[in-house]
């Protein structure tokens, strides 16, 4: 039997674990480890959970380890994957037994799918994405590595979505749309058209902001 450890005992780590619960629920072949976190106090007050045994950098990987990265941040997500992936780990992708994945959709390794999400016909999922629970994902959509996808996104048929793309909660995206690598989709935005290179876009229709 695989170990799995979750990196990250944060609050999107301790949603994980109940993915994870559930995938084992439905006859996954693996138990949780524990947490791996620098905050080793992240924790407390908090029952139900197991331990933090070590952060990202200080663990020594064990035989029949397996990981699964719980960051929201994709570049803290590619960071402390790649700590990992450096050591000789193994990451396993996490599909909630309520998902709904469509015939010759692929998945990549690291990937995190929450509850009641839909990933339709011949979806294509990169490495290491998160889709987040009840978004789903129209045919022939394309998501490059690292993308976290909120919950509640509507994404339409024939989407090209690049590396390291943020979708906040709840945004809609039209089909036939290129949105282009390290984007970021505010929350409750509806894209119309394309979305260039590390751009940040919010509303009904989507425009560009500044910070």
């Amino acid at each position: 039997m695989k170990h799995l450890l979750i990196i990250g005992a944060r609050g999107w780590g301790r949603e994980v674990y109940d993915i994870a619960v559930a995938c084992m629920s439905a006859g996954a072949d693996f138990d949780v480890k524990g947490f791996l976190d620098d905050k080793s106090e992240a924790l407390d007050g908090l029952d139900n959970y197991p331990p933090i045994i070590s952060s990202v950098e200080d663990y020594n990987i064990q035989k029949d380890d397996v990981f699964i990265c719980a960051l929201g941040g994709v570049n803290y997500k590619k960071h402390y994957a790649q700590i990992i992936l450096d050591k000789g780990g193994e990451f396993i992708s996490l599909i909630h037994p309520t998902a709904v994945i469509g015939t010759n959709a692929k998945i990549g390794k690291g990937c995190v799918v929450g509850a009641f999400a839909n990933l339709s016909n011949d979806t294509q999922i990169g490495n290491f994405v998160t889709i987040s629970l009840r978004s789903g994902m129209g045919h022939d959509t394309t998501i490059d590595d690292y993308c976290h996808i909120g919950g509640h996104c509507s994404i339409s048929g024939f989407v090209t979505i690049g590396k390291s793309v943020v979708i906040h909660p709840g945004a809609v995206i039209v089909s036939h749309r290129k949105i282009g690598d390290n984007a970021v989709i505010g929350i409750g935005s509806v894209v119309l058209g394309n979305i260039k290179e590390g751009t940040t876009v919010f509303g009904n229709p989507a425009k560009k902001i500044d910070f």
